[in-house]
């Protein structure tokens, strides 16, 4: 599931909408202040003046002293707000007092012979005149340029919206790279009948179209190589077949048993070839069962090597993976016999270890041979590899047999490790997972 599900930090679409994010940001910053830097401009250039001289005629109408019942009637027919502080204490049309600690004076000015100011307070801006002892206060509630609400919020939600639709027109436009990636996924776990649906004429479309084309030619150069493979096979045992029973017509034993050892050794190199050919691809199906692994080493001691004399080291109780049987014996019967064929007369018989732990079973064979260099330990699982260049039977073997058993430990999610020490003998242990998917 891992696997299948996207890795946010590299979606395609999840960079993009980032990059759109940061534009926007940094859109509105610019655009956004420059906007609203001009209409600060404009307000104190063009439209603060007609107001400060409204509201000098306002005050004018009020009189000296003010007189309070008179602001009230203008600031309702008006729609102005009006504070008088004198003698009398603090009076407001609007019933709101403001502060007058807080009240931020920003210039002053004459005119027609008296004195105001320019005034803020939590961002609404005043008149203020002096009449004597009295301090009158004037504001215009709706001036654009105080409404702290549309100029705050109401751009963020906008922009929110279309990041909001943003973010959907791009899931959609990249919708198709989910089902091509499944199809990737699935192509490359062996279902190469699998083909992407993507009903899209850009280019995400023609990209599943050459995915498509490309696994159909795959799974036909697979299929030909197959049927290669099977007609070689029946090729090359037919005459075989023609030549063991030639062979059983003649009167020379010794001969005849050299003509049948050279026919059981082609026959099980192409059983080798054609195995190592199968294992070697990806697309392997392994047919697994729950097997004893401790009872499938003592069938085969028992059917094959009962005469060898093999040391065993079994658990008492059962050991139980999900496995190829007949892939696995495969593997550990060439390990015996390699061990077997390695191991001079007067030296001790191979061994056979299986221990397990929580994760891994490791099967070990061992022999008392005269061991193997360093320098050849890594190319042992090679295919044809020999350590004898002279390529003797007695010594070389066919060079299959441990790639084989590396090929059959990987398939099933393990390993195949050698060690070896010259004059001391071999160690070959093969490490299988509990879990191999």
């Amino acid at each position: 599931m891992s696997a299948v599900k996207p890795k946010r930090r590299h979606s395609l679409s999840g960079k993009l909408i980032l990059l759109f994010i940061i534009m926007a940001i940094a859109f509105v910053l610019l655009v956004g202040g420059g906007i609203k830097r001009a209409f600060q401009g404009h307000f104190e250039d063009n439209i603060r003046p007609h107001i400060t001289q409204y509201l000098e005629y306002v005050n004018a109408d009020i009189g000296s002293p003010p007189d309070r019942t008179r602001a009230q009637e203008l600031a309702e027919r008006l729609n102005l707000e009006i504070q008088i502080i004198d003698d009398q204490g603090h009076w407001s049309s609007s019933g709101k007092l403001s502060e007058m600690d807080d009240l931020k004076i920003e210039r002053g000015f004459l005119a027609n012979g008296e004195q105001y100011f320019h005034a803020e307070d939590k961002h609404q801006h005043y008149l203020m005149a002096r009449d004597g002892d009295a301090t009158l206060l004037f504001n215009v509630p709706n001036v654009r340029d105080q409404g702290k609400g549309f100029k705050g919020w109401y751009p963020l939600v906008i922009l929110l919206s279309l990041l909001l639709l943003l973010y959907y027109a791009t899931r959609r436009l990249f919708k198709p790279l989910d089902s091509i990636k499944q199809g990737v996924q699935k192509f490359g776990d062996g279902y190469m009948d699998h083909r992407i649906d993507v009903q899209r004429k850009n280019e995400l479309g023609e990209l599943a179209d050459s995915f498509n084309g490309m696994a159909s030619d795959i799974q036909q150069m697979l299929d030909a190589k197959r049927q290669l493979l099977l007609a070689i096979s029946h090729e090359l045992r037919s005459p075989l077949t023609r030549a063991r029973v030639a062979v059983e017509l003649l009167d020379e034993e010794n001969k005849k048993a050299a003509i049948v050892q050279d026919i059981n050794e082609m026959e099980s190199l192409i059983e080798e070839l054609m195995e190592t050919e199968r294992l070697s691809s990806r697309h392997t199906s392994l047919n697994k069962t729950h097997c004893d692994i401790v009872e499938l080493l003592n069938q085969l001691i028992a059917t094959n090597f009962n005469d060898a004399g093999i040391t065993t080291q079994f658990p008492e109780t059962s050991v139980t993976l999900d496995v190829d049987a007949a892939r696995i014996k495969l593997l550990l019967k060439n390990l015996l016999e390699n061990a077997i064929r390695h191991t001079p007369e007067t030296s001790p018989a191979p061994e056979i270890q299986l221990t397990a732990d929580k994760d891994n079973v490791s099967i070990t064979v061992s022999d008392h041979g005269n061991g193997i260099d360093a320098m050849h330990l890594p190319h042992l699982t090679e295919p044809f590899y020999r350590v004898d260049p002279s390529r003797q039977r007695e010594t070389g073997g066919y060079g299959l047999g441990l790639y084989l058993c590396r090929m059959i430990a990987e398939a099933h999610g393990g390993e195949l490790q050698i060690e070896s020490e010259a004059g001391k003998g071999t160690r070959v242990t093969v490490r299988l997972p509990f879990s191999n998917g």
